[in-house]
């Protein structure tokens, strides 16, 4: 599990040097690269806040063990 306040910081990051960026193309694709570690900082938090129960990975083994 990665700490989602390092990927905030690399989002942040990214979107700082978008903002010195001369090219169009290369600015866009760094401010998709930090909404993607938003969005993956957003996933590890609710992850981490919400683990799974031993019930629930059983019930995942038990099903994919009957296939």
């Amino acid at each position: 599990m990665i700490d989602p306040k390092t990927l905030l910081e690399r989002a942040a990051q990214l979107a700082d040097q978008a903002k010195d960026e001369a090219n169009a193309g290369i600015r866009e694709r760094l401010l998709r690269m930090a909404e993607h570690y938003r969005d993956l900082a957003a996933h590890e938090a609710w992850a981490h806040e919400n683990p799974p129960s031993v019930g629930a990975i059983t019930s995942v083994l038990s099903t994919r063990a009957a296939h």
